[in-house]
């Protein structure tokens, strides 16, 4: 049996998250930073007016990059040029951080779910009627779109 529970997050928070990802990755980028820049299709003279703006600081430049990049692109593909520059490190460090986030952020006890189930008030039932065979076996699997977070509690009969 299937239960689906969405519940809305934050879009300040999700700003706020976004915002500490991008820093974390600019903490580690160091001098590839010029070459995640060209895998994002920077030009040079753009390359070059972020050195100019950030003489003094590889973080700050490479934070200028990708807030620039987030800008235009959003968080998706970034994943994908980090790992085409081999910078798996910094790759399994936002995985490992994102992962944690979320489960520090999800992670509630068995009252606090049953709380969470809503009636459907055009019949004055629960949705979930099986509610209380929620066992030691169920599994949380966590999706994050931009907008909300979906929890898919898959529960044994």
């Amino acid at each position: 049996m299937a239960y689906l529970v969405e519940f809305a997050v934050d879009p300040q928070d999700e700003a706020e998250r976004q915002e500490q990802r991008l820093a974390l990755i600019a903490d580690h980028l160091g001098f590839s930073w010029t070459e995640l820049a060209r895998e994002l299709n920077f030009s040079e003279d753009r390359i070059n007016l972020i050195r100019a703006e950030y003489p003094n600081s590889l973080q700050d430049q490479s934070h200028a990059l990708l807030r620039f990049w987030a800008e235009q692109e959003g968080k998706t593909t970034l994943i994908k040029r980090l790992t085409s520059i081999n910078r798996m490190d910094i790759v399994h460090l936002i995985e490992t951080k994102i992962m944690k986030s979320t489960r520090d952020e999800t992670s509630h006890t068995y009252a606090e779910i049953e709380q969470t189930i809503a009636l459907d008030h055009s019949e004055g039932k629960s949705y979930f009627k099986n509610i209380n065979h929620l066992t030691q076996t169920t599994f949380i699997t966590i999706l994050l779109p931009t907008q909300f977070m979906i929890l898919r509690f898959l529960c044994s009969s």
